[in-house]
């Protein structure tokens, strides 16, 4: 009778032995990237495996199979082979210094045949069949590659990447991923998170269990998406790790959850959705969305059709976030969030003396207590000053009485952040006695704009403190609405989240200031353009010089995009600049497809080379060229973009240099050590393509089929016969993105 049960259990042993790879290399058995890793534009498909720093060493077949393909180019993958296993997987080994002996010579072949170093070849199951644990190829640093190394992927019979450490390969691993921050944001028009319409990051405190605790109870109210920062990591190595899987619980419910196991090419382009995207944008950091935007795909590693968008009923709710790492291991984090009303407090000054002073605070809006405040001190000129230590306080009815000291107070703005005992949080309030308050004529108001996942918001820094109520009016050449505008620090106001589609027909933008029976307007002058799915726009600046235009699938939902002429930009370092910087609005969205920009330059330039336009990375701090086109009738530069960014147009007149060569010029050499050239070139401000049509090395007067690194900027050719003695020459030219040609000869002597 255990028969059965026995054979299931041998036939499954057998299965997984069967399924067990051999490591791909014998240089390590550690990795700097993994499966999953956002890169901006696209995940990373597979496993870079670290060689030490060193190229060359063997690269085995995972399994049972046969070589079909093999390519090299000078980006990319570089040199790679390709592998499928009697499995039907696909094994791909990338950036390799050279294939076996037989496999190197049939590349040699492949090369001298096309007469050129670009190579994609295929071959049957019959000619190049290999065995588990045999050396196809040695490691290197070819293609796009940072550094030597081993990338490797490992793909299905759909040639979809498959995550190798959850598929074959496996380590030993006990470390726990480590969690960092947590981020709230809103997700619907009238969503607050701690009385905020915008997304809030908090950290994480890790307990003497090792369990991540929020650093308090956070207040929400309407539809909020939790995000998380978190990495992993493992023994013995400084890497980052993306981490394998991650849920969300609320009240021991499943709310959400990722898993990173297996992820189709035709979705690497949406790595984008997986990252807060306003927090990504301004450099706070990479946090994982554990919520799908509705309108965006579900991929892959959704592991769950529920969207992790939450509603929750008022009250109090615990929040349990759960990440794995392939081996297992597993980290916690938990809370409280408190879902309440929007709820406003009343600040009322009940003594002073010379020492102190007390106030108490009130529930301007609902009924339940105020139970606790945190008070902060800020300029007249909106500066956040300091932390106020509060000296006593006590519960009274609904009201608590704080008392701080008084000279904390004089000539600052109090700003009083406050919870009511169900842990919802109060809109800031804000009191001053003796503080200087300007008069509405003399303010010089600022007004920022951005747009959220559901809507836009409008932000109004007065520059100097008001008693003035502050408008929002939002206005074309025949009508206006009026928005209310809520103070979030006693010099800056924030409107409600507004839909994008009111903005459709939009010219203006006042913010009015009213006192005392008088009103002052400032008006703002912007074109907006509403962008939604099945609908191309066109959205000009206010100068009529720089255009967007938008496909019909360039948006999720609705966007609002204007254009925003920047008055102080980033300096160009190198090159001319030839028109005003433009930054491209909105900045923080994603977006789900590419749109086109042009900005027109004067006709006194017509006749110039070298333009191209450039976008402002905010990593680098540097100007990037991009691929750019030239209407010379119009007189418009145009080029494609898939998000907002700072653009303008710069002129480069330098053409490459040479950084270093071997041999170098004027030197001299044995034969036996002269076996190959190197020539690392640099171009300070387009950039060099580094394709066949753009580079070219010349021996003695005679073309060669030479590799080129990119990342290192490399070209190289090695020789494979020895130079006969006497004087020799080589020749490499290089044209940078914009047709800035260098051409440089290098001459040499070969010693007896």
């Amino acid at each position: 009778m255990n028969r059965l049960p026995i054979f299931i259990l041998l036939f499954f042993h057998v299965f997984l032995i069967g399924q067990e790879l051999e490591w791909p290399t014998s240089a390590s058995r550690s990795f700097s990237s993994n499966f999953g890793e956002n890169r901006d534009d696209h995940f990373h498909m597979g496993i870079d495996i670290k060689t030490n720093g060193t190229t060359g060493h063997p690269v085995f077949a995972v399994n049972d199979g046969y070589i079909f393909r093999m390519v090299s180019n000078f980006s990319g993958f570089g040199k790679a082979l390709y592998l499928k296993t009697e499995s039907g997987h696909t094994a791909v080994y990338a950036h390799l210094e050279s294939f076996s002996p037989l496999l190197e010579k049939v590349w040699e072949l492949q090369k001298s045949d096309k007469n050129s170093y670009i190579i994609n070849a295929r071959f049957s199951q019959s000619e190049f069949p290999v065995k588990k644990g045999e050396i196809i190829g040695y490691s290197g640093n070819t293609g796009s590659s940072f550094g030597p190394h081993l990338h490797f992927e490992y793909r299905d019979d759909s040639d979809s990447p498959l995550n190798p450490l959850t598929h074959g390969l496996t380590l030993p691993d006990h470390v726990t991923p480590i969690l960092k921050e947590i981020a709230l944001t809103p997700l619907s028009p009238d969503a607050l998170v701690n009385a905020s319409s915008i997304t809030q990051s908090f950290p994480l405190f890790r307990d003497r269990d090792g369990t991540y605790l929020f650093p308090d109870t956070l207040s929400v109210f309407g539809a909020f998406g939790v995000s998380i920062k978190m990495v992993d990591k493992r023994e013995g190595a400084s890497n980052i790790y993306q981490i394998h899987k991650a849920e969300l619980w609320i009240d021991n419910q499943r709310s959400f959850s990722l898993q990173y196991d297996r992820i189709p090419y035709s979705q690497t382009g949406r790595a984008k959705t997986l990252i807060q995207p306003s927090l990504h944008r301004h450099n706070f950091g990479e946090f994982q969305k554990l919520y799908r935007h509705p309108g965006h795909e579900n991929l892959t590693i959704h592991s769950t059709d529920k969207t992790g968008i939450n509603q929750l009923s008022p009250g109090l709710h615990h929040i349990e976030i759960r990440v794995w790492d392939v081996a297992g291991n597993k980290a916690v984090s938990k809370g409280l969030i408190a879902m309440g009303f929007p709820t406003k407090v009343q600040i009322d000054k009940i003594f002073k003396d010379e020492k102190v002073i007390t106030f108490a605070i009130s529930p301007k809006t609902g009924v339940t207590p105020i139970k606790e405040a945190t008070l902060y001190t800020f300029t007249p000129f909106g500066f956040a000053d300091q932390k106020i230590e509060i000296l006593h306080q006590e519960q009274v009815g609904k009201e608590l009485h704080v008392t701080i000291p008084i000279q904390s107070t004089r000539e600052r703005i109090v700003q009083f952040i406050c919870k009511n005992q169900t842990g919802g949080m109060a809109a800031p309030a804000h009191w001053q006695e003796d503080a200087p308050i300007s008069d509405m004529i003399s303010l010089i108001p600022d007004l920022r704009i951005s747009h959220t996942d559901f809507g836009v918001l409008f932000q109004i820094e007065t520059g100097r403190y008001t008693e003035a109520k502050v408008e929002l009016k939002l206005a074309n050449e025949h009508t206006f609405k009026a928005y209310p505008v809520k103070q979030i620090q006693p010099n800056v106001y924030l409107s409600d989240v507004i839909l994008p589609q009111y903005l459709s027909n939009i010219k203006y933008v006042d913010i009015s200031f009213m006192k005392d029976g008088q009103t002052r307007d400032v008006r703002f002058k912007y074109q907006f353009g509403l962008a939604e799915n099945g609908k191309a726009i066109r959205v000009l600046s206010q100068d009529k010089r720089c255009s967007i235009l938008t496909n019909k699938n360039t948006v999720y939902n609705p966007v609002a995009f204007w254009i925003d002429k920047v008055k102080k930009g980033a300096a160009v370092k190198n090159g001319f600049q030839l028109s005003p910087i433009y930054q491209l609005q909105p900045f923080e969205l994603t977006l789900k497809d590419t749109f086109r920009v042009g900005i027109r330059y004067d006709q006194q330039y017509a006749l110039h080379s070298g333009m191209a336009i450039y976008r402002f990375d905010q990593k680098d701090e540097s100007w990037v060229f991009l691929p750019t086109k030239n209407d010379k009738n119009e007189h418009i530069l145009s080029t494609t973009l898939d998000q907002c960014d700072a653009l303008t147009i710069i002129q480069d007149l330098k053409a490459p240099i040479v950084i270093s060569s071997f041999p170098a010029k004027g030197g001299h050499y044995k034969a036996k050590d002269m076996d190959k050239i190197l020539v690392v070139i640099d171009d300070i401000l387009s950039g060099i393509d580094g394709d066949e049509e753009t580079l070219s090395l010349e021996l003695n007067g005679q073309p060669v089929i030479f590799a080129y690194q990119p990342m290192k900027k490399e070209i190289s050719f090695f020789l494979k016969s020895p130079l006969s003695s006497g004087p020799h020459d080589f020749s490499v030219s290089a044209i940078d993105r914009v047709g800035n040609k260098m051409t440089r000869t290098i001459p040499f002597l070969i010693l007896d």
